[in-house]
């Protein structure tokens, strides 16, 4: 059975077909540089780091590019803000991102190509737009696509144009409220690059557009990320690179859904965020990596203290049963990703596999996985190693493939405990604060929530007794 992907562009479920026979040209849009990423960002990195093992663990040969977008107008104000150039920001933020992504447990893409060193193939790429008259100089030096020239706008977000919000730039010399920037003419104290039509910047679209074509060619068999993209970042791209090639940019889009905290997405701009490295100090980047493949990576996820303890007390129950297989020995080195499960050496890894190719539904595998380690402490306590050898063995390969306890386990379950042990305790104050915010969770029925916030204090040897008159607390 060949990968199926649901495809945003038509709304269904289609299979993986190459333009290369057995090579995959995968483009995922990677982050804007200019603030610490995110618990968002991280399901999308997670989404597309799953997607990129398996296409390599069926046998595939996989160029994944995720770029940098490492100038923008955020960057410009917060590198302004702070008193540094916006090229310094970006290499600090880049590396954090390299950091982030590593606590993720994500492999590097094939190339992390960034925005400013690719500024001649986006010139070359809007002379070509605006010779064939979709794209317009105006005053000031900036370049506008012309969006009403482009008759398929609107496909794959599925919207009628005039049903759009407008372009994001106010510029009087836009001929359209819908048109685009490509080129954004100079500012006072912004950083600029020569072109046709004066000093300037590039536009946010035609960066991809143009290092996608760069590295993939055109068509790309998958574009990728989060589904706040949709419009008007790649609606905007298949604008581009469709009206500049007249061929299809992309054969299939891939959009992973949003993180939420209650009825808000999760976003910088709002300012409900949750850092990844924040996150990661708290529980291991597994634990964060175990909570969103246990949902469908196209369904939103609501974020709370609570689904991430339940991630992290699941990554304790495989890794307990991983270490106590392993019984003291150093753990089987990990498998090379490449082939892994090309051929599945059995009806557990076959069955891993169908969920897999359809819509990559980690979720369904991951149930096998965990149906899989009760036969492997069944065996253990049975005595039969060598059952429970096979078992591990097979386990291995498929946690290898998703991206999970890739270490070795017993490693995993002490780093947890010495988190745990670390912890402050908890003074009066605090305690009383914890026990007002489970009542609330448990006021809004959130008794995931509410649970965590019972086993965190307990932890901490709090033990909360329920009772007529409310909540009280005793220290063990």
């Amino acid at each position: 059975m060949p990968l199926v992907l649901t495809n945003t562009l038509t709304g269904r479920r289609e299979p993986l077909v190459l333009r290369d026979p057995g090579h995959v040209r995968l483009y995922w849009c990677g982050v804007t540089v200019y603030a610490p990423s995110h618990v968002g960002h991280a399901r999308a990195l997670v989404s597309a780091d799953v997607l990129y093992r398996y296409l390599r663990a069926r046998g595939l040969r996989v160029t994944f590019v995720r770029n940098f977008t490492d100038i923008d107008d955020k960057i410009i104000q917060r590198a302004t803000a702070e008193g540094i150039s916006a090229a310094e920001l970006s290499e600090r933020e880049i590396a954090r991102f390299g950091e982030d992504t590593a606590a993720l447990g994500c492999l590097q893409p094939t190339l992390e190509p960034r925005a400013t060193e690719h500024i001649p193939e986006m010139l070359a790429l809007i002379e070509r737009l605006v010779a064939k008259d979709l794209a317009y100089p105006a005053a000031g030096g900036s370049v506008y696509f012309r969006v009403r020239r482009f008759p398929e706008y609107g496909k794959l977000s599925h919207r009628r144009l005039d049903d759009m919000e407008p372009g994001e730039e106010i510029d009087a010399g836009k001929e359209d409220r819908h048109d685009f920037a490509l080129w954004k003419g100079a500012k006072p104290g912004e950083p600029t690059w020569e072109s046709p039509w004066g000093p300037g910047r590039p536009g946010w679209h035609i960066e991809c557009s143009a290092m996608a074509a760069r590295y993939l060619g055109q068509p790309i068999d998958i574009h990728g990320g989060g589904s706040d993209l949709v419009f008007p970042h790649h609606e905007n791209e298949i604008a581009q690179s469709e009206g500049a090639a007249d061929l299809p940019f992309a054969s299939l889009w891939v959009h992973n859904g949003m993180i939420t905290f209650g009825a808000e997405k999760m976003s910088k701009s709002i300012g409900n965020v949750r850092g990844i490295r924040e996150v990661t100090s708290e529980v291991p980047g597994d634990a964060l990596r175990l909570l969103f493949l246990q949902t469908h990576y196209r369904s939103p996820l609501d974020f709370s203290a609570g689904r991430l303890d339940e991630g992290r007390r699941t990554l304790e129950r495989l890794c307990e049963a991983l270490a106590r297989a392993d019984d003291g020995a150093p753990p089987p080195a990990a498998p090379d990703i490449d082939g892994l499960l090309e051929h599945p050496r059995s009806d557990f890894e076959r069955r891993v596999c169908e969920a897999l190719d359809a819509d990559l539904n980690a979720a369904q595998a991951l149930g096998f996985v965990f149906e899989r380690i009760t036969d492997l402490n069944r065996a253990l306590d049975g005595g039969d190693r060598p059952t429970a050898r096979s078992i591990r063995a097979e386990i291995g390969r498929v946690t290898t493939a998703l991206g999970l306890v890739t270490g070795s386990p017993a490693a995993l379950l002490d780093a947890m405990q010495r988190t745990a042990r670390q912890r402050v305790a908890l003074g009066s104050d605090e305690i009383e604060a914890a026990i007002e915010a489970r009542t609330q969770a448990r006021q809004r029925k959130d008794w995931g929530e509410a649970d965590a916030i019972r086993e965190r204090l307990a932890a901490q040897g709090i033990i909360l007794k329920d009772g007529p008159s409310g909540t009280t607390w005793h220290a063990e």
